[in-house]
């Protein structure tokens, strides 16, 4: 198997244009090392010293490799890096990976071009190969980060093991187990077989096969010297500071007028979130995506996480039923490029482009949207727990009738209704839960179940808030994620939530890990003071940063303007930015926490 992925390789080298003695031209007379496949390693040996500038190396009876913590060692970054220099010294190749969870970025091949490993989400990978001359796109699939190789089967700490074995598994994963096309068999499948198999292996110790290794003049082992060499030559000057970019394919959910677009920023050199920024042009016009004005009519900055390759900008306002083009780009903050270098484009230009432009077609103004209610009913509410009931009972029309002005077709709301007081203290009545209600057919029973609830009980000031919130996410019957469904949970409150083993089962981790999971239309109303006011109360405002969050505290508009929910929904729809609602609210008037007795 593994001599035909070699020569496999060796072929498509030389479609390509590159020969055997392209690759050992230059190289001093003693880069020529004896090989050692025909050694008794069935493992890997760690060296520890004579390594050169290298942080760890390692013999295998395949070849040489050595390990960087950062890309560039001359300051700490959020990229590492694997090196590989074949027996014969003819093949040298490094893998650079994300710091965080080992994840593959790019494959640096020498005198043979770049494989881009590009994550639009956490279930597809998209493979590119740039010869230097042009980006030509290999192959997408699903790839699910939760399976990789060091999520489940390897020790995340044997980062070495873990890069080899997640590269090896995107390269090669899909629903089949086998290579999505021939193009990617033939240039990668070679490494993908090594690194595949080097990442299974064990570690071993075996003094006389590294005595074997041949030592260079300056006491460091020749593998060393020769791969530092090139690596400094090759990935600290040309590839650290070079920045690529790339559109990301269309994975994204289209919603009648909304979509999220993604694109890719490839630069070790983390400088790049400083010296400008990257977003997403759109148009409905091929020749109008550019960044300014009489530019693209959408166009918008992503966020990219620490760690992450992809990033996400989110339109709004789109036409339905019309086909837009888009690619990503990187602006430079003015003329002073720093030690930014392009991969493609003029080293003047303030605006870098990728040089591959997507479409995608949006679908009819169609929404459905799902709701879940959840309202505490302690005591202290009794003084406004009638105009969150209206609230309520008044929701549907008030979206009916929003989406009748902005010409959207409302297919369907279901809802339901979670009250809920305190766990420790009030007893069996401390939990109302509903039917799932579809709306309007079902107003009736949705109505009178609303109007059962009364302000009673609690104890202290903090009630069972996370409790509700988990059993909201837990809904089994959440509409699914198309783009053309809104999942939607309010929650209404004047209280903290309970915190502490003592007094709640429910963690705020756990919860979020829910909200995380729910579908991508998931929206989160919180009505909720800030403060943990008591030792065993939760502080709303944790919630702030958590995708796809309101939280108002204002007592006067949160409680009787129905508003906040249109604006954060439907306002999404239609307004080519986000809405002013989707920034935290200035309050002037405080959700006050009162006591329940």
């Amino acid at each position: 198997m593994r001599k035909f992925w070699f020569s496999s390789f060796l072929v498509a080298l030389f479609a390509i244009g590159f020969t055997a003695s392209d690759k050992t031209e230059g190289l001093p007379e003693d880069a020529v090392i004896e090989p050692v496949v025909e050694s008794e390693l069935t493992g890997i040996v760690k060296l520890d010293s004579h390594i050169a500038d290298w942080d760890a190396g390692y013999l295998t009876k395949f070849g040489y490799f050595t390990f960087s913590k950062d890309v560039n060692t001359e300051e700490e970054g959020k990229f590492s890096s694997v090196s590989f220099m074949s027996v014969d010294g003819n093949e040298m190749a490094t893998l650079i990976i994300t710091k965080d969870e080992n994840v593959p970025t790019q494959l640096v091949v020498k005198d043979q071009g770049i494989v881009y490993f590009s994550f639009p989400n956490d279930t597809i990978v998209e493979l590119l190969y740039d010869n230097g001359e042009a980006v030509e796109f290999l192959g997408s699939y699903d790839c699910r980060k939760a399976d990789f190789p060091s999520f489940s089967d390897l020790d995340k700490t044997d980062v070495f093991r873990a890069a080899l074995a997640n590269a090896a598994y995107v390269i090669n994963a899909n629903t089949s187990g086998e290579t999505i096309k021939p193009a990617v068999a033939s240039l990668v499948g070679h490494f993908a077989d090594l690194f595949k198999t080097i990442g299974n292996m064990n570690y071993e110790t075996n003094d006389t096969e590294v005595s074997k290794i041949p030592v260079h003049a300056t006491g460091d082992y020749l593998f060393a010297v020769l791969l530092s060499d090139w690596y400094r030559t090759e990935i600290v000057v040309r590839i650290y500071n070079t920045i690529s970019l790339w559109t990301g394919k269309a994975t994204f959910k289209v919603g009648g007028s909304s979509c999220t677009l993604s694109g890719t920023v490839w630069c070790p050199a983390d400088v790049y979130n400083a010296l400008g920024t990257y977003g997403i042009v759109c148009d409905a016009n091929k020749d109008n995506l550019f960044v300014g004005e009489g530019g693209a009519e959408y166009q918008d900055t992503g966020f990219q996480p620490y760690g992450t390759l992809s990033f996400d900008v989110d339109f709004r306002g789109l036409k339905p039923n019309t086909t837009y083009y888009y690619r990503a780009y990187y602006k430079f903050n003015d003329f002073s490029h720093g030690t930014l270098i392009p991969r493609y484009g003029n080293a003047t230009d303030n605006v870098l482009y990728d040089t591959t432009i997507k479409s995608f077609t949006t679908g009819d103004n169609l929404l459905t949207v799902d709701v879940v209610m959840c309202i505490d009913f302690t005591g202290s509410m009794g003084g406004i727990i009638n105009t969150v009931k209206n609230n309520a009972l008044s929701f549907y029309d008030s979206f009916k009738a929003k989406c009748d002005d902005l010409g959207i077709g409302l297919t369907g709301m279901t809802t339901q209704v979670i009250g809920y007081q305190d766990i420790n203290v009030d007893g069996a009545n401390w939990w109302k839960q509903s039917p799932t209600y579809q709306m309007p057919e079902q107003r009736e029973a949705f109505t009178e179940f609303v109007n059962g609830i009364y302000a009673m009980g609690g104890g202290d000031k903090a009630e069972s808030g996370l409790e509700a919130l988990n059993a909201a996410f837990s809904k089994s019957d959440w509409g699914i994620d198309d783009g053309y469904h809104r999942q939607v949970v309010i929650l209404w409150t004047d209280a903290p939530y309970l915190v502490g083993s003592g007094y709640t089962a429910m963690t705020v981790e756990g919860v979020k890990a829910k909200w995380d999971a729910m579908p991508s239309g998931r929206r989160m109303i919180l009505f909720a003071p800030s403060g943990n006011y008591e030792y065993n109360g939760g502080d709303w405002d944790v919630m702030n940063d958590w995708k796809n969050v309101i939280h108002i505290t204002n007592l006067s508009s949160g409680f009787y303007d129905m508003d906040y929910i249109l604006e954060s929904i439907i306002g999404e729809l239609t307004s080519k930015s986000r809405s002013a609602s989707y920034s935290k609210p200035k309050s002037t008037i405080k959700i006050v926490s009162r006591p329940n007795k």
